[in-house]
């Protein structure tokens, strides 16, 4: 059979719309797709990706991960240490208009408007006041003191005022989730309920691929059957049961990138039972993580909230290994008993119900089946594991708290603020913890204008959220793309994977 008969065999078997690479096309594939096309609003990785494709932001990481101006010409702080002078390049919006320094003090104001309901609002915290003095020229006056331009926390993508009709209570089924205006080097030409169709918008940064398919796949199999089917260029993410095959095909090149992502399962401490910290810790250590880890593949093992590369990470803090003996005698301590194969308490049993994103797909579905093993067998009554994903994930686990335990992954950039995660009243706080230590720590971290100062405030709340268990912390993966051969210039950034994007191009036969 040839690799056109396998290929359309395989279309007319999965549904799967697949378009064969063209000269000028870039084709990859998202398990998920990107669902919200404006920065505001964006809820997943496949959003984040998609949005460094269409967006123009004031500073962005260059090859060595240090911040770069792009949309930034040049920044001044003053002798205050808290206001800082920016001065904007001269770029236009995909509909004629200029970008202007009213469009960045727009972006900050839609970001903290609490009806717009950014999940990232908290990020900006520490801009006191925006404004615009004139088009070019956007001064910023920040909480804090800082002895150099805090451009590494400026990754902002901006977003145009005059779409929004000045108003910053920006709604996430706002039409500019799907058509935006856009500054960055592509804009949307077309959206459907599978694919992204952008084309090349000569910005501040011209790209050398003409037009970008973005494709939703779900089924990683039929992702690695088109690559090896030369259908697509990338694969963001190959589990290791593909791997194998795509490195002998000979149709790509399998990657390795680093990760600022880590695996987790949360507490809902609104939950009786969860609010106890020596009921999460027991639950904690009865669960062995290298167990469920090795199902899924290669990965580190962590003890809080950050990846073992990260400067935070606090070695010094164990991973916890599966001790039934000491979590039996936590249990004893809170107060519960064991009747027949379940832990009790005045007569009633741990009732949980378990959720994951569906977003992890066979890897969650995988993971979370073998966690609620381990912990039923400690004697906690978990529900069979359900998946939840997109807007119902908003809507259930974030917004309502309908879940008792949850499993997914969080995503850092640079900066890896979990105080949003773990300070009270954090905007993505959905657990509902609470510490005294943990927030004069995380205020500690904040205030402080000395590095090695910050590193150690965060290093010591890892040991805090350690000791407290608001999550299992579970692991870090090693993540690894598939690149086709055809691709040449390709360079993969944790967190950032396009934003070198436009130096990648397709070689011309």
């Amino acid at each position: 059979m040839t690799r056109f008969a396998a290929a359309l065999a395989l279309l007319i078997t999965t549904g799967t719309l697949a378009v064969p690479a063209m000269a000028d096309t870039f084709i990859f594939y998202e398990d998920e797709m990107g669902l919200s096309a404006n920065p505001i609003h964006e809820r997943s990785m496949s959003d984040v990706r998609l949005n460094e494709l269409v967006h123009i932001a004031l500073w962005a990481p260059n090859y060595a991960d240090q911040p770069t101006p792009v949309l930034a010409k040049e920044a001044t702080l003053d002798d205050s240490g808290r206001v800082l002078t920016i001065t904007l390049n001269d770029v236009k919006w995909s509909d004629g208009k200029p970008v202007t320094a009213e469009d960045v003090v727009f972006t900050l104001q839609t970001y903290k408007n609490p009806e717009s309901r950014s999940l990232d609002r908290n990020r900006w915290d520490f801009i006191m006041k925006a404004e615009a003095t004139d088009e070019k020229t956007v001064v910023l006056s920040f909480a804090r003191t800082y002895r150099e331009p805090p451009t590494s926390q400026l990754y902002m993508k901006v977003i145009p005022k005059h779409f929004f009709k000045g108003s910053t209570a920006v709604a996430y089924n706002h039409s500019y989730r799907t058509k935006p205006v856009t500054a960055g080097p592509f804009e949307v030409k077309e959206k459907d309920h599978k694919n992204w169709i952008l084309k090349k918008f000569k910005s501040t940064r011209d790209s050398k691929i003409d037009e970008i398919r973005c494709q939703e796949v779900p089924e990683k199999r039929t992702q690695a059957e088109l690559m090896s089917y030369e259908y697509g260029h990338a694969m963001i993410e190959v589990e290791p049961q593909q791997r194998a095959e795509l490195d002998a095909d000979q149709c790509c090149t399998l990657k390795p990138y680093p990760s600022k992502s880590w695996w987790y399962t949360a507490f809902n401490q609104g939950n009786a039972h969860l609010a106890d910290a020596k009921v999460r810790t027991a639950m904690s250590l009865a669960v062995d993580r290298q167990q469920a880890l090795d199902l899924i593949g290669e990965g580190e093992l962590i003890s809080g909230p950050f990846t073992l590369s990260s400067r935070y990470y606090n070695h010094d803090v164990t991973v916890p290994t599966q001790d039934v003996a000491q979590a039996t005698a936590l249990m004893e301590e809170a107060g519960y008993t064991k009747t027949g194969p379940n832990w009790t308490k005045s007569g009633n049993t741990i009732d949980l119900r378990y959720f994951y994103d569906e977003a992890l797909g066979e890897q969650g579905q995988t993971v979370a089946t073998n966690v609620v093993g381990q912990l039923k067998k400690f004697g906690i009554n978990v529900s069979n594991p359900a998946a939840i994903g997109g807007e119902s994930w908003e809507e259930r686990i974030m917004q309502k708290k309908d879940y008792d335990l949850v499993m997914g992954v969080w995503s850092f950039d640079v900066n890896e603020d979990i105080g949003q995660l773990f300070a009270t009243g954090g905007v993505r706080n959905f657990i509902g913890y609470g510490d005294d230590r943990t927030d004069q720590l995380l205020s500690g971290a904040y205030e402080s204008q000395d590095p090695s100062e910050q590193q150690a405030y965060m290093k010591e709340i890892h040991r805090r959220l350690s000791e407290t268990a608001p999550y299992v912390f579970m692991w870090s993966l090693r993540n690894f793309s598939a690149i086709s051969w055809d691709i040449v210039g390709a360079h993969i950034q944790a967190f950032f994977y396009f934003t070198q994007f436009p130096d990648w191009d397709i070689k011309k036969d």
